[in-house]
C-alpha cells in the first residue's frame, strides 16, 4: 500500500504547487497602475500615470482617484478602458 500511496502524494503536491504558482502569476498580471485623463494637458500628454493600483478584472467598482473635491475614473494605459478596484 505504501508503494502506491507515496508516489500519489508526491504527485498531488506537485500539481498543487504548480497550480498555486500559476494562479499567483495571473494575479500579478491583473494589477497595474491607473492612468488619469487630463483634458487640459497638451496633446500627447493627456493620459498620466498615477500610483493607484487597480485591477483589469471587472469587479463592479471602478478604480478612482480624488482631485480636490472631485472623483475621477482611472484607466488603462492610453486612457481608453476603465480599471476596477482591487478586491
Amino acid at each position: 500500500m505504501r508503494k502506491i500511496a507515496l508516489p500519489f502524494v508526491v504527485f498531488a503536491l506537485g500539481i498543487g504547487s504548480a497550480y498555486a504558482t500559476t494562479a499567483e502569476k495571473e494575479t500579478a498580471k491583473t494589477i497595474e497602475f491607473g492612468y488619469r485623463f487630463n483634458p487640459s494637458a497638451p496633446p500627447g500628454m493627456k493620459c498620466n500615470v498615477t500610483t493607484t493600483s487597480c485591477s483589469t478584472i471587472p469587479s463592479g467598482d471602478i478604480c478612482t482617484y480624488v482631485d480636490g473635491s472631485q472623483e475621477h475614473n482611472l484607466f488603462k494605459e492610453g486612457c481608453l478602458n476603465v480599471l476596477f478596484r482591487v478586491p
